[in-house]
């Protein structure tokens, strides 16, 4: 859910420089595969996490908000299942936007720490993220 609202800020220069290489390919039509656990954007910056932020991968309540926000996206895209790779094309991306701007796929942005900044870029439009529909 966090590609959603993603500008280009994030925890250290390294995620943001990962993350943005994620986004750009997942943009370009790299496909994506919903999973528990860590992901490509977090793998390798458990450490920076844990020392600077409140979404630690080892803690119980990032292992929860990541289970509720998983949930949240099969309930509103049931075509898609676990660890099945699936493009993010306009329609999903659209689905996914509209149901973040109107709260109904935020219940897993509860306690983030950015969910104020990204409630502000979702009454905006989306404007300016960095995620686009696949080409």
């Amino acid at each position: 859910m966090c590609i959603l609202t993603y500008r280009g800020y994030g925890y250290t220069p390294a995620f943001v420089a990962n993350m943005s290489e994620i986004v750009a390919a997942i943009s370009n039509g790299r496909p994506v595969e919903l999973s528990e656990g860590p992901d490509d954007i977090c793998n390798g910056f458990t450490e920076a996490c844990r020392a600077i932020s409140d979404h630690d991968c080892s803690l119980e309540s990032t292992r929860t908000m990541d289970r509720v926000a998983l949930l949240s996206v099969l309930e509103l895209l049931p075509e898609l299942a676990l660890n099945e790779p699936v493009t993010l094309d306009a329609v999903r991306i659209a689905a996914l936007r509209a149901a973040f701007a109107d709260g109904s796929l935020r219940a897993a942005c509860a306690d983030c720490s950015w969910r104020d900044f990204c409630t502000e870029i979702a009454a905006d439009g989306f404007s300016g993220v960095r995620l686009s529909p696949a080409r």
